[in-house]
């Protein structure tokens, strides 16, 4: 593999604020290239990235959060750093949108009621692993339920809003928040389905999730967007 100068990412600014974990890029193949354990396809308009089963039932927030992240309330978690995972989707030309941050900073009932809609590209979320030598590869929603409406959550695209930069600090890496079933500007990826100002809606859908700490790897797609030049 080819190591790409670092500086190559030191020239965009907005990934100048991100970078707050430095890992090497390295070029892997023509239109793929790798950031720690994250892989960019330019190609395909993938970044994909390990995780494992967290949680197999019970209520959630989250669907997906760092090891050190919000665990109790999330189906998946990886070791993978926001910031890396934001690198590697500005690269393939996702915008960040300036969403508000929470005020007061806690999201509850209370916040989510009156929360304004978050703003971001649409991408999809997929989640395979091996189950008897055999791949399996599903959508994220069909492991996840909408208790209000009592079915598994609607298929369709999620929305990638890029977390917030606070006083230089990005907050996807201080609170590791990566995919949320909840309205939370901090998260890198929103759900916009009906129930996403509800934190009492979305449970795990137990029947589809394979056991406990079950490597997975997640493809985020994005969708009719050009890669950055």
């Amino acid at each position: 593999m080819r190591c790409l100068p670092i500086f190559f990412i030191l020239l965009m600014p907005a990934l100048r604020i991100v970078a707050q974990t430095p890992a090497p890029m390295t070029q892997v193949s023509e239109n793929v290239f790798q950031i720690g354990d994250v892989k960019l396809d330019k190609q395909q308009r993938t970044v994909t990235f390990p995780a494992t089963v967290n949680m197999r039932k019970g209520m959630i927030e989250y669907l997906l959060v760092t090891n050190s992240g919000k665990t109790h309330e999330s189906l998946f978690a990886t070791s993978v750093e926001p910031s890396q995972l934001h690198v590697a989707m500005l690269l393939l030309g996702a915008t960040a949108k300036d969403n508000a941050p929470p005020s007061p900073d806690q999201i509850d009932a209370s916040y989510l009621k009156r929360a304004p809609a978050l703003k971001g590209d649409n991408v999809d979320l997929l989640v395979t692993w091996k189950r008897d030598d055999k791949e399996e590869r599903v959508r994220a929603e069909e492991l996840v339920m909408n208790d209000e409406a009592r079915a598994v959550a609607k298929q369709g695209p999620w929305i990638y809003t890029g977390s917030i930069v606070s006083e230089g600090k990005f907050l996807a890496q201080l609170e590791g928040s990566i995919v949320s079933m909840v309205t939370d500007p901090v998260a890198l990826i929103n759900n916009p389905r009906p129930g996403h100002n509800n934190d009492q809606a979305w449970s795990i859908n137990t029947a589809q999730v394979p056991p406990m700490d079950t490597p997975v790897e997640i493809t985020i797609k994005l969708l009719s967007k050009k890669p950055a030049k």
